[in-house]
């Protein structure tokens, strides 16, 4: 049964990692335990790769399965969290998929190696921009624990024939009453409570002090009263900006791409707080077994090759330049990546949020959702 409801999934055009998940533990089934599915001729291989569902494509590491037959065996977590809490309890892979926000727990606990970035292939083609991202290099930059690989922006899609962008701002989602009713927002406190202290300009968002958290009620209060609903599925936004039931939403920026081929006529706001920049990449445990097939799945990962595809196929951003030159122009103007390295200065790349203040920012998300 399990593999029937991934495999349906699969074939939604609102399929993404996170949906995935979501759904599947909707009906209590952990990611942990969906089995891979068999492939024919797989060869034997003794690498190990702990990721995300999704991650196992073969069209993501060619240069792998050409080097030595097949591909890696794979195993999938459902967070980054539980990755990180069954490494810790000594979980044996050789690779896993967290993303930047996660490495400084990850570096802290040390269940992670440095990288030798001698051995990355294609370095130098990396953005600049995702080298060295808080948590994944070391203080004196002198040791990099993280590859970047997947990246991808949240940000606002909007209707072009029934809004009028006089600013581009978070606003709309909040307290523009040209909208009321008509917009939806991500079901998360975080990125609520965040974007409304970038717009009131909290010194750091991801860091927010009470008094900044109690400045920002009046606009979440007001945000409540603008959305006309609060989503967890990006389908349904999807779905209500088809329909003209929605005309702006917070979304991710694969969704854009998938409207735009639908032939719906909408865009991807550069908001002038900043869109939100989330990055992933890959690691090397402490204990890995099988270190130089580890940096052949890295390279093949990582080659422009691979970023093409991503491009493409997932509509995410991908940590190669050259990539992004191996795709159509209207395919990056559709992902809003069209000028990648203006965005990357404007963007909010994310941050890890302490515990404490990631707790504060959902109870007062949940509070206000409530009511109060």
């Amino acid at each position: 049964m399990r593999g029937n409801i991934f495999a349906d999934l699969k074939k939604r055009p609102g399929f993404s990692r996170r949906t995935a998940l979501r759904t599947l533990m909707s009906v209590g089934i952990g990611v942990a335990t969906i089995p891979l599915l068999p492939r024919a001729g797989r060869a034997a291989d003794p690498l190990s790769v702990y990721t995300w569902s999704g991650y196992d494509d073969p069209k993501l590491f060619p240069d792998y399965v050409k080097k030595h037959g097949g591909p890696p065996n794979f195993s999938f977590f459902g967070d980054t969290s539980e990755a990180l809490n069954k490494l810790r309890a000594g979980y044996k892979t050789d690779i896993a998929h967290p993303c930047a926000d996660d490495m400084t727990r990850w570096v802290g606990t040390g269940v992670v190696k440095p990288i030798d970035e001698s051995r990355l292939e294609h370095f130098d083609q990396f953005w600049p921009e995702l080298k060295n991202l808080p948590g994944t290099v070391s203080e004196d930059g002198k040791q990099r624990f993280f590859v970047p690989f997947d990246w991808g922006n949240s940000s606002i899609i909007y209707r072009t024939d029934k809004v009028e962008v006089k600013e581009p701002s978070w606003r709309i989602l909040y307290d523009d009453d040209r909208y009321k009713g008509k917009c939806a927002m991500y079901d998360s406190g975080p990125p609520a409570v965040e974007i409304a202290g970038a717009i009131l300009g909290a010194k750091d968002i991801f860091d927010m002090t009470d008094a900044e958290i109690d400045a920002a009620l009046p606009l979440l209060r007001r945000q409540r009263d603008q959305v006309k609903f609060y989503w967890s599925d990006n389908s349904t936004v999807e779905q209500g900006l088809s329909s003209g039931e929605l005309v702006a939403a917070y979304a991710w920026n694969d969704s854009v791409r998938r409207l735009k081929k639908q032939g719906l006529p909408v865009a991807y706001m550069d908001p002038k707080e900043g869109m939100r920049t989330w990055v992933c990449g890959l690691v090397l445990p402490k204990d890995v077994e099988h270190e130089d097939l580890a940096y052949d799945f890295l390279n093949a990962f990582t080659s422009p090759e691979t970023g093409a595809y991503m491009l493409d196929e997932f509509g995410t951003g991908h940590v190669n330049k050259k990539s992004f030159e191996m795709v159509s122009e209207d395919v990056l103007d559709s992902l809003g990546l069209d000028d990648p390295t203006t965005m990357m200065k404007r963007t909010v790349f994310l941050r890890a949020v302490n515990i404490d203040r990631e707790q504060k920012y959902n109870d007062v998300f949940n509070m206000v959702k409530a009511g109060g």
